[in-house]
């Protein structure tokens, strides 16, 4: 937990922290009594105000015009071309929970495995942190449980760049393909 504290107060990580970080989070981790929206399957995706479902004709050609997802506390996702477009949403959302914050509970972690089903490498992230560099996890994340005060965001490329996902406080995510973001993480905020 101290490295935890740590690196939610800026502290660079090394490949043998983030080691020793893993290995520490795998033998503390048990199961979780949080509510989950655990998604296993392609899920669907509302885009430019018509919802797709993974059965729908265009679904693959909406999928491959979707750049940044947002994902609401109900599990339903939003599909963006542009980064402004998402950015509205993701800062409409932690607005309006920033004014709930004094009713949650204090899970203040995003968790994130290297494997879906919530297995494998194993890292957490305070709120308030942001990793610019993935290093060692760069492309590798495929399941998350986001953090409860205001949510958890993925990019594509270092340094916020590229795609992106939001992930609502308490989403849980057991295989980022039902989100198409499997293994496409390069940088991480947890809001």
């Amino acid at each position: 937990m101290k490295l935890v504290k740590k690196i939610a107060m800026g502290a660079t990580v090394s490949a043998f922290a983030l080691s020793l970080m893993v290995s520490s989070a795998l033998a503390q981790s048990g199961p979780s009594s949080q509510a989950s929206n655990d998604v296993g399957a392609l899920s669907p995706i509302i885009f430019e105000g018509v919802t797709y479902a993974p059965g729908d004709a265009k679904f693959k050609e909406v999928l491959n015009k979707v750049n940044h997802t947002v994902v609401e506390s109900d599990g339903t996702a939003y599909g963006y071309v542009n980064v402004v477009d998402a950015d509205k949403h993701v800062n409409e959302i932690v607005a309006k929970l920033s004014e709930e914050v004094g009713t949650l509970e204090s899970n203040l972690v995003s968790s994130f495995w290297w494997d879906a089903g919530y297995s494998g490498h194993h890292l957490e992230l305070a709120s308030g942190y942001t990793f610019p560099n993935l290093g060692d996890w760069n492309d590798k994340i495929s399941s998350v449980k986001s953090a409860n005060l205001k949510g958890t965001r993925l990019y594509q490329h270092s340094n916020f760049g590229g795609d992106s996902i939001y992930l609502s406080p308490n989403e849980n995510v057991s295989n980022l393909t039902s989100r198409n973001f499997n293994d496409k993480a390069s940088s991480i905020r947890v809001y």
